[in-house]
Formats: C-alpha cells, structure tokens, sequence
C-alpha cells in the first residue's frame, strides 16, 4: 500500500520531482508559522475557490486524515462539483512522474474496489475521484535531490538538512500505531527503513543509520533522544529545536515549487483543483489573492 499521508504531511520529510515547467514568479511564498496560519479567514479543513474571468482555483486545505468520516473528505467531494476542474494537484507525489503517475493509479484503483477507499488518505481519494472523470492528475512536489540541492546551498550542514527531513515520516509512523517513541523496540527499524527511503539517489550520500542519527540529536540538543520527551516538537515549525531552520527551509521550498505549478496549470487547464494539508495555503495565500482575488470559503472554523 502507498502512504501519502506523510510523504504528505511533512514540514521535514524530503518530499518525493521538480517541475521545470512551471517558472519561478515574481511573488513568492511566505515563511510558515503557526502565526500565519492563524491569520487565514477560516482554519482547514477547507475549500477556497479563487476566481478570475476563465480561471478558477480549488484548494481544499485539508486536515490529513484516513477516516472516511472526516470533513476533508467531504470537502474533496464539493471541491470537484463546485470547481469543475481540468487539472488536479495532489500532495506527497513528485511532478516529474507526469501526468497520471503510474503507481497512484493503480492504487487509486485498488482502494476505489477496497472496503474503505478513504484508508490511504485524501491525496488518494482524490485520485479516485479524478480517475472517475478522467480529468489530469499531477504530483506537486518537488525531488528529494532538489530541496536536499536547495537547502545546502543555503547553507545547511548535510546532516542537519537530512535528519531533520524524517520527523515528519517519524511523525506518521507514530500517529499511525508503528511506533510510540524512540524507546520502542521498533523505532530504530522503522527510523532506518524512512531514512533508506528519504535517501535514495541523494548526492552527496547522508549517515542512514540509527546510530548517526541518534548521535545528531544528542549532538545538536544536548539530550538521548529515548528520554527527550519533546523529541516530537522538532517537527514544529515555531518550536526553537535545532532543526527548524531546515524544517522550514523545506517547506517554503516545496510551496514555491507548489505555487509555480499552481500558476503554470492555470495558464493551461484554466480550471485546477489542488488538495493539500492545510498549512501549505498559508504560505502562499497572499500571491492566490493578489493574482485571483479573495476566494469563496467552504467549511473551516
């Protein structure tokens, strides 16, 4: 089974491959924090639809989630009627896959004929959704050599922009029930099976093993990580850990890459439907409005 959810949810996590067709614009997106988010309208799970003359933007700024019960599943749905789009953009899946990326088809098929077809997430389920209106689907992600590239040029030591890319993935190992912390039995398996992944093709080659990875964290916190009970708070992007540089970095990497593809697919589908975690249409809310008004709110708080 593919899991997107953190492939996809990740402030760290070395997004899974660049689009060269969508050009760097003049505007770019803003750092994240928790402050920005607040500032939204409303808070995700939502919809905006942006409008101007034959374009139209959906975003549903979701609240990851594998409970078919859940809003954001609600709001996929509503996106795709309301929005009428003839392109799709998806979390966690590289660009450079192309049009319709054959392993998110044919998952997208096996969970549309499974029992619950929610199960994988809502970057899936959009899948399906789009797979029954035959409409184009697209990654937004940028590579792994690319926001790895990125962060070194700006400065990053390797091994801070690399360990700090796997609290998100760790995250959802943990959420998800494989592990309950780093004093779990499973942890260093699981940690090294994310790290092995994250790694794969990166020049120059990162320290996968548990045993540099716990050495990073005591290094750079002064703490075991079996004993931090805050080693989770890495991944917040407003706590003041050693990785939050990196972490945001990242970020603003991969929404740059999301906003210019944004941009691109409006200017040659007109209509674009993009579902992403919440958090990432915080960052680039001021350039959607600027370039297509103030949206239509559905759902949120």
């Amino acid at each position: 089974m593919i899991k997107l959810n953190r492939r996809s949810a990740l402030l760290g996590g070395l997004s899974v491959v660049g689009c060269t067709t969508a050009q760097s614009s003049p505007e770019g997106v803003s750092e994240f924090s928790l402050a920005l988010q607040a500032r939204l309208p409303r808070q995700p799970p939502f919809l905006a639809i942006f409008e101007r003359g034959e374009r139209a933007l959906g975003f549903v700024a979701a609240r990851h989630s594998i409970n078919a019960d859940h809003p954001t599943f609600a709001l996929v749905r509503t996106a795709f009627d309301a929005v009428q789009p003839r392109a799709v953009i998806i979390e966690g899946i590289e660009t450079a896959q192309g049009e319709w990326p054959r392993p998110i088809v044919l998952e997208a098929r096996r969970l549309k004929a499974s029992a619950n077809p929610a199960s994988a997430g809502e970057a899936l389920y959009t899948a399906q959704l789009a797979i029954e209106r035959s409409i184009p689907l697209w990654g937004g992600e940028p590579s792994d050599q690319d926001i790895y590239t990125a962060l070194l040029v700006a400065g990053s030591d390797p091994q801070d922009a690399f360990y700090a890319s796997l609290f998100g993935p760790l995250e959802q190992s943990r959420r998800e029930g494989d592990i309950t912390g780093p004093d779990d039995p499973r942890f260093d398996s699981v940690f090294e099976r994310w790290a092995k992944w994250t790694a794969r093709g990166l020049t120059p080659q990162p320290d996968t093993s548990i045993s540099a990875f716990r050495a990073w964290y005591r290094d750079r916190t002064g703490l075991d990580l079996n004993t931090d009970p805050n080693w989770l708070e890495s991944h917040d992007p407003d706590y003041p850990g050693p990785v939050q540089r990196e972490n945001k970095l990242h970020m603003r990497i991969r929404d740059q890459h999301l906003l210019d593809l944004i941009r691109s697919r409006l200017g040659t589908h007109g209509r674009v439907l993009v579902v992403y975690g919440g958090s990432h249409i915080a960052t680039m809310w001021t350039p959607l409005v600027r370039q297509l008004g103030q949206p239509r709110l559905i759902g949120g708080v």
